[in-house]
């Protein structure tokens, strides 16, 4: 039997349990990407934005582990941010 008939049979349709798991996926990066950027948050104690700032304003200076922080924290959001409108588009999809 194939999954297609097990769907059928369930009442369910394969786009359906498509767009329930594209929707579960996204939810579950959204939810790894929002605890990452909020361990970052707490840790520095400001927005990202702010963070971003304050380390893009150092001169002569270098602190290599806020700058390692700094491309883990936006790639995390960058991440975040990605699936958000990926999950915009599930919800669009037909």
């Amino acid at each position: 039997m194939s999954i297609a008939e097990i769907l059928k049979q369930a009442g369910a349709s394969e786009t359906l349990a498509l767009r329930e798991h594209a929707t579960l996926l996204a939810l579950s990066k959204m939810s790894r990407y929002e605890s990452e950027c909020a361990l970052f948050e707490k840790k520095y104690g400001q927005t990202f934005q702010s963070f971003q700032n304050q380390i893009m304003a150092l001169h002569n200076e270098e602190d290599f582990q806020a700058e390692d922080d700094l491309m883990d924290w936006e790639f995390a959001q960058e991440a975040l941010n990605w699936w958000k409108e990926k999950l915009e588009d599930i919800n669009r999809a037909v």
